[in-house]
């Protein structure tokens, strides 16, 4: 696992795999990089950046008043520089995918493309809402119970889980709190025009949360693909992973005939 030194002087722990073009993955509140654990299988045929942010895994420490999609959004360009990459493919995954909406909106010259697993630009209705509280309240009051819940509702495969549960415990209480607070106060629907790369989204059949903002991406993105995945829920990443990596390889491979010929 490598460690670099970015020029806040936080430091930020992430696997980089694989070669060909760039393809950073941004994880949600708590579950750090290992949460894509399935996805490094994508390093055959391309370059896999799985880092923890900052209050996460094995990254620094950091102030929770800090915690911001901006900040996040930034820290991650600082980590891209660090690496030498001009561009790169950003996927988030679920709340996660707020951070990966920012760069593409705020840093259009260094996305390539955009992946959402269970991506959502704004947390609207008040059940949605609800589950972001929860979050931070379990963080709170009994990280140990949500970390093997999270775990337990993403995959069967007993190593993963304890990969997972061992992972959570590393994150910052506060931080993880905050990172859902932030999530929740975000609305980026009047911004999501401003997003020049293509985007693919993929999503769950099952996941009536996210699903219900598939309507304002194919209103205002131009370069859109959707992908729903029949009989499965919000965890697309672990408990249909072959179906998604499948969809991210010809994604990629589109992606890179379209830079050939620019060349």
């Amino acid at each position: 696992m490598p460690t670099v030194e970015l020029k806040n002087g936080k430091t930020i722990a992430y696997d980089d795999i694989g070669n060909g073009m760039p393809l950073l993955f941004i994880h949600p509140p708590g579950m750090g990089r290992h949460v894509f654990y399935y996805q490094r299988k994508l390093s055959h045929s391309m370059r896999v950046i799985c880092p923890d942010l900052t209050g996460h895994g094995d990254s620094s420490r950091i102030e929770a008043t800090n915690i911001s999609l901006k900040y996040y959004g930034e820290e991650l360009m600082l980590l891209l520089d660090k690496l030498g990459i001009d561009r790169a493919i950003v996927c988030g995954y679920s709340a996660g995918g707020m951070i990966a909406q920012y760069m593409s909106i705020h840093f259009q010259d260094r996305v390539s493309g955009l992946i959402l697993f269970g991506g959502y630009p704004a947390v609207l209705d008040r059940l949605f809402q609800l589950e972001h509280k929860i979050g931070m309240k379990l963080v709170k009051h009994n990280r140990d119970f949500l970390s093997k819940m999270l775990a337990r509702s993403h995959t069967k495969d007993k190593k993963v889980r304890e990969v997972l549960v061992t992972h959570m415990r590393k994150a910052q209480v506060e931080v993880w709190s905050k990172y859902y607070f932030e999530v929740l106060q975000s609305n980026i629907i009047k911004e999501l025009k401003n997003i020049s790369a293509p985007v693919l989204i993929i999503d769950g059949s099952k996941s009536e949360f996210t699903n219900k903002y598939h309507p304002y991406y194919k209103k205002r993105i131009k370069q859109l693909r959707l992908v729903i995945i029949n009989k499965t829920n919000h965890q697309v990443p672990t408990k249909r992973w072959k179906i998604a990596n499948k969809e991210i390889e010809l994604f990629y491979k589109k992606l890179k005939n379209k830079a050939g010929k620019t060349e």
